[in-house]
C-alpha cells in the first residue's frame, strides 16, 4: 500500500527525532553534568521543534489523510487504523499552536525542571515559584491553543485519559474520600506506631543489581531497557526497543522496592505493545496515562504487596540487601498504613489522599482559586484536613513532585483512577486465571503478566481507558471494587497479606 508505505517513511523521520529529544532529556536528568545543562536544553529545544515543524506540516496532513482516504485503509488491522485517526488528532492540535510559542514552552519546562531539582535540593519553595507562575499561565496559553473555548483543566485530563471530566473524577473521588476516611481511622486505630520503612543506604551498583533482579522477575526485558537514579521515580519511553528506568537511591528499602516495581510496570506495559504499532510513534500509549498508572500500581500493590509475590525470592532479595528481618516483617512493613508526607513513599490507602489533594489545588489553580503565592499554606491545609500532618518544610511538601515543572498538569489524578481500575481488573483476572495467593506463591507471576499483556499492553493507546476497563469487566468505571478491597484486606482480621 504506496499510501501507508509513504505515511510510515515521514513517521520515521519524526521518530527518530524524538528519539534524540528522549535520549538528550534521560542525559540531562540522570548523567550530564550540571554545567552542560543549559547547552543541553538548547539541543533539545531544537531537536523538539524539528520534530514539532514534522508534525504541523501540512505535508503530513496529506500523508496521513492519504492513508485514512485509500481503499487498502479498511484491511488495516482495528489497532492501525486507531492509531492513524490519532496522528490525525495529534496533528488537528498541533498545527494550532504557533512555532515560537511552542519553542518557548519546551524551553521554560525544561529549565523550569532544572530549578525544581535544584529548589528541592535546597528546600526552597521561593527558587521554584516564579518558573511555576509562569508555567502556570504558558498551560493556560497552550491549552487556550489547542482547545480554544474549553475548560483548560478538563482538556488537560481528556489529553491525559480521553473521556475523563472533572465532574466524572468529582463523583469518583468524592465516594472515595466518604468511604476511606472512616476507614483510615478505623484501621490507625487498630495499629501501633510501628516504623513503616527499613532505613538502610545503599550504594548505586547494589541497588541496580537488585532492581535489575526484581525487574526481570516481574517480566521486564532488560536487554530493551535501562537504568538510572534521578531524585524522582519515572519510567520514559526512547523509542521501542529502548525502555528506561530512574528511581531515587533513597535510605528507605521499601520504597526502593516499591518504586522499582511500580516503574516495571510501566515498562512492562511499554515493551509489549503490538509490533504493527511501532512504526507511528515511539511513544505508543497517549490519551490513556490512568491506564498505564493502572498497570505499575497493578503490580506495586496488587501484587507488590502480597506476601506471596515475595515467598519465592526474598532469600535472594534478603541476600542482596544484607537484609536481617524475616520475610513476615518485611511485608507488613510494606503494608503498614500510616499517614506520611512523601506521596512515593506513601501506603496504598493513604496514597488515595495524596492524588485527592493534588487534584484539588490543580482544578482550583486553574478555576482561578488558588495562586502560587497560596500554594504551601493550601497544601498544607489539605494535609492536615485528609491525614491529619502538616508539612515543616517545603521539600515534603509542596516541592516533593516533579510533574508541574514539566507542565504536566492534570497527570495526578491517573494515578488514583488507575487505583480505581485495579480494583476492577483483579476481580476480572482472578475469576479468569483463579487466586493470585496461589499463583504468586508458586513463583509463577508471569501467568498474570501475560494476561495483562494479551489483554490490555499489545493494544498501546490504540483504545482509552474506559474503553479497555468497560470491555474487560463488564461494566463501567466504579470505585466499589478497590473500596471492597481495602476493606478485606485491612479489616480482615483472617487475610493474609
Amino acid at each position: 500500500m504506496k499510501e501507508l508505505e509513504e505515511l510510515q517513511k515521514y513517521q520515521r523521520s519524526i521518530n527518530d527525532l524524538e528519539y534524540i529529544a528522549n535520549i538528550l532529556s534521560w542525559e540531562l536528568k540522570t548523567k550530564a553534568p550540571k554545567g552542560s545543562s543549559n547547552y543541553l536544553i538548547d539541543v533539545k529545544s531544537e531537536v523538539s521543534l524539528r520534530k514539532f515543524k514534522l508534525c504541523s506540516s501540512h505535508d503530513y496532513e496529506s500523508l496521513i489523510d492519504n492513508v485514512i482516504e485509500s481503499n487498502g485503509f479498511k484491511n488495516l488491522s482495528i489497532l492501525e487504523q486507531r492509531y492513524i485517526n490519532i496522528l490525525k488528532k495529534d496533528f488537528n492540535k498541533n498545527i494550532l499552536i504557533p512555532q515560537q510559542f511552542y519553542k518557548e514552552y519546551t524551553v521554560l519546562c525544561d529549565k523550569a525542571n532544572s530549578v525544581w531539582e535544584q529548589a528541592k535540593n535546597d528546600n526552597d519553595y521561593n527558587m521554584f515559584k516564579p518558573y511555576l507562575k509562569e508555567i502556570i499561565e504558558k498551560t493556560k496559553e497552550l491549552y487556550g491553543y489547542t482547545y480554544p473555548g474549553q475548560d483548560t483543566y478538563d482538556a488537560m485530563l481528556n489529553d491525559y485519559e480521553l473521556g475523563m471530566t472533572s465532574s466524572v473524577i468529582d463523583s469518583l473521588f468524592d465516594e472515595i474520600k466518604k468511604e476511606l476516611k472512616p476507614l483510615l481511622q478505623e484501621i490507625i486505630g487498630k495499629s501501633n506506631s510501628a516504623i513503616n520503612y527499613i532505613p538502610r543506604k545503599y550504594s548505586d551498583s547494589k541497588l541496580m543489581d537488585t532492581a535489575s533482579y526484581l525487574l526481570n522477575y516481574i517480566g521486564f526485558d532488560l536487554n530493551r531497557g535501562a537504568l538510572g537514579i534521578y531524585p524522582h521515580g519515572y519510567t520514559d519511553k526512547m523509542n521501542n526497543n529502548d525502555v528506561r528506568i530512574a528511581f531515587k537511591n533513597s535510605n528507605s528499602v521499601t520504597d526502593f522496592a516499591s518504586t522499582i516495581i511500580h516503574e516495571g510496570g510501566h515498562g512492562i506495559f511499554e515493551q509489549n505493545i503490538d509490533k504493527s504499532l511501532y512504526p507511528y510513534t515511539n511513544h505508543c500509549v497517549d490519551y490513556c496515562c490512568a491506564l498505564h498508572e493502572s498497570q505499575s500500581r497493578f503490580y506495586e500493590n496488587i501484587l507488590g504487596r502480597n506476601i506471596n509475590f515475595w515467598k519465592p525470592i526474598y532469600n535472594d532479595i534478603k541476600r542482596m540487601l544484607d537484609l536481617d528481618i524475616d520475610i513476615e516483617e518485611f511485608v507488613t512493613k510494606l503494608n503498614i498504613v500510616k499517614p506520611s508526607f512523601i506521596r512515593t513513599e506513601a501506603d496504598e490507602l493513604t496514597y488515595c489522599f495524596h492524588i485527592i489533594i493534588r487534584y484539588e489545588i490543580e482544578r482550583d489553580i486553574f478555576k482561578g482559586k488558588i495562586s502560587v503565592d497560596d500554594l504551601p499554606t493550601v497544601w498544607n491545609e489539605k494535609m492536615v484536613e485528609y491525614l491529619g500532618i502538616k508539612p515543616t518544610n517545603a521539600n515534603e511538601g509542596i516541592l516533593q513532585d516533579v510533574h508541574w515543572s514539566q507542565g504536566s498538569f492534570g497527570y495526578f489524578p491517573s494515578y488514583l483512577i488507575g487505583s480505581i481500575y485495579d480494583g476492577m481488573l483483579k476481580e476480572t483476572i482472578e475469576k479468569e486465571i483463579g487466586s493470585f495467593d496461589e499463583i504468586l506463591s508458586h513463583g509463577d507471576i508471569k501467568i498474570i503478566t501475560n494476561w495483562l499483556i494479551n489483554n490490555i499492553h499489545k493494544n498501546g493507546g490504540a483504545y482509552t481507558g474506559p474503553e479497555i476497563i468497560e470491555r474487560l469487566c463488564n461494566k463501567k468505571i466504579t470505585s466499589e471494587p478497590l473500596i471492597r478491597y481495602f476493606r478485606e484486606k485491612y479489616l480482615d482480621d483472617h487475610n493474609e497479606i
